[in-house]
């Protein structure tokens, strides 16, 4: 039995080692043939990623929620791929100006002279010869006096002499070079009577001397520290403008037909049937000394007053308005798609005593009642929608020269109350029916009332103002004075121009303001100029000749689609136009890596 035992398990053993050694050659039998599978695949195809073609197939080995989860998977990555694509793109990509477009803007009048001599007086007149004409120096839209058609300058140890050197090649608008010739010579025609210009009066005392074709001497008989402000004007061809004489300048068809050497030149005009002017088209100046305008034409059309040309904006007729009044300004409906700008300028709003006129003025405390009595952030407020900005000096808060430690009359009318006492004063407030004036008047006099002060409005129409002014009839007037881009306000508050003729309205007379005023108007270093003007201002507030109210704004509009407007000041209404050069319609798209 124990001999059977024995045999079996030999046999069973025999047999396992069989077995397994089939199984072993059947795994290497299996494994060989994956390798040569292997083989036959990569013999046909070595890469080891599969081709879009075999990704077509990807299907049919996953289930359906594989499928599932890898196409929402697919459509995620291109959704990622494609907003970061547009986020870099963006960063990268940058708009710069282009050549080309059209500008067209609408003006409320319509060109008369446009002629460096005359083109000072209107506003139109003056738009066109800025765009035109060049000029030694102008105001860039900070209000701040620049460079040229001068290349450099220099000014004499005793400050009357100016040696100033022009830009080479500069050329008119019919090819021809300008040179100092023509610049004396526009000069000439300004001092001549003959021609009546209204910047005579500025230029009499200027003497010319020419160094040579790019260099002319200019000689003041005293020194003014504004002297370039007065270089502002444009300048004329001599070998044009030569053989017209004074009786003709007015009326050769050179006015409305200019050749300048400015950012554009005139290209055509169109009238109605009447023979109205209708509009003006220039064209840009490819041969400009300066930066060639990106704006290829520029048209203006004209109009009888604010509320068409406000229309004209509204239909899309025209891309920009030359001015909007602030009391037109709910008339304009694109505000979304326009910029508006509030250009600073040069204007202080006040009301002005006479004090020869009412007497109980004489009282530098009821002056002072009265300062404190006015809500001017009110006023500014409610009418002017905050957009004024209120003043307190004879001198603009923008210019370089104002004095911030200045007396300031803030609203104070309890102190206005103390002051007065219970008392009771009359005062008769002269206000022009012009703009907002009477709305302005009116909320001034209820604030006095409110402090016990009997007032009466006295309204009168524009054209009697002059009169009024001249002879003062008045004993407190609501008025505004340009004051100009430089602090020099001699004109206005220096005791020689108290008569008639003078501009200083309010009589005021101060020997110490006009030692200050005579001194400062010809020191041509800034910080002694700053230095008078400071305590200039201490004095003038400190005595209360005036309530200094707000200055206002020049405000331009234009359609959105317009680009490069920079500025902050418009000194006159045409330096809105300082740099043109800059504006731009159409664009370029540069990527930068």
């Amino acid at each position: 039995m124990s001999s059977l035992k024995h045999k079996i398990s030999i046999y069973s053993t025999r047999a396992q080692q069989v077995f397994a050694s089939f199984s072993f050659k059947k795994r290497s039998s299996r494994i060989s043939q994956l390798d040569i599978d292997k083989k036959l695949v990569y013999s046909l195809s070595p890469r080891k990623i599969p081709s879009s073609r075999q990704f077509k197939h990807l299907h049919r080995f996953l289930n359906p929620k594989e499928n599932l989860v890898i196409k929402i998977c697919g459509i995620l990555v291109i959704i990622n791929l494609v907003y970061l694509g547009i986020v870099y793109f963006k960063k990268h990509i940058q708009l710069t100006p282009a050549v080309g477009g059209i500008y067209t803007e609408a003006m409320v009048g319509y060109p008369k002279l446009v002629n460096p001599l005359y083109a000072a007086s209107r506003d139109v007149d003056n738009d066109l010869s800025r765009l035109i004409y060049s000029s030694l120096f102008k105001y860039n839209t900070n209000g701040e006096i620049v460079q040229d058609l001068v290349e450099n300058y220099q000014i004499s140890e005793d400050k009357k002499e100016y040696l100033i050197t022009i830009k080479d090649k500069v050329k008119w608008h019919n090819g021809e070079i300008l040179t100092v010739d023509d610049i004396i010579f526009t000069i000439n025609l300004i001092k001549d009577e003959t021609y009546r210009s209204p910047l005579r009066a500025e230029l009499s005392g200027v003497n010319t001397e020419k160094i040579d074709d790019r260099t002319v001497k200019l000689i003041l008989p005293e020194p003014y520290a504004p002297f370039l402000e007065m270089l502002t004007f444009g300048i004329m061809p001599k070998n044009i403008w030569e053989t017209i004489g004074a009786d003709a300048a007015g009326l050769t068809d050179l006015n409305l037909k200019p050749i300048g050497s400015g950012p554009y030149k005139f290209k055509s005009l169109v009238k109605s049937k009447s023979g109205d002017l209708k509009e003006y088209h220039l064209e840009v100046n490819t041969e400009y000394y300066n930066q060639v305008a990106y704006i290829k034409s520029l048209n203006f059309k004209f109009f009888p007053d604010y509320i068409e040309a406000i229309k004209s904006f509204n239909s899309n007729q025209v891309d920009g308005l030359s001015y909007l009044p602030f009391d037109q300004r709910p008339e304009l409906l694109k505000k979304d798609s326009a910029n508006i700008f509030d250009l600073i300028r040069p204007q202080i709003v006040g009301i002005f005593f006479n004090q020869t006129k009412n007497k109980s003025l004489e009282n530098k405390d009821l002056r002072i009642a009265l300062a404190k009595a006015i809500n001017k952030t009110q006023i500014l407020n409610d009418i002017f929608a905050g957009v004024y900005k209120d003043a307190d000096s004879p001198i603009l808060k923008t210019n370089f020269a104002y004095n911030n430690s200045i007396t300031k009359y803030n609203y104070a009318p309890e102190e206005s109350r103390a002051i007065l006492k219970d008392k009771t004063f009359k005062i008769v407030l002269t206000v022009i029916d012009l703009n907002s004036n009477v709305a302005i008047a009116d909320k001034i006099k209820t604030d006095w009332a409110t402090v016990g002060m009997e007032v009466e409005l006295k309204i009168i129409p524009l054209e009697q103002a002059s009169n009024i002014i001249k002879n003062r009839d008045f004993e407190a007037l609501l008025y505004g004075q340009s004051v100009g881009g430089d602090p020099d306000v001699f004109a206005f508050w220096h005791s020689t121009q108290t008569g008639a003729k003078g501009l200083n309205i309010a009589g005021y007379n101060n020997a110490e303001v006009d030692k200050l005023l005579t001194e400062a108007r010809v020191d041509i270093v800034v910080e002694g100029r700053k230095e008078k003007y400071n305590r200039f201002q201490e004095i003038i507030t400190a005595e209360v000749p005036a309530i200094f109210l707000y200055s206002p704004t020049y405000t331009y509009v234009q359609s959105k689609k317009i680009k490069g407007f920079d500025g902050q000041a418009a000194i006159e209404p045409a330096d809105r136009l300082s740099n043109i050069s800059n504006w731009y319609i159409k664009t370029n798209k540069k990527l930068t890596w």
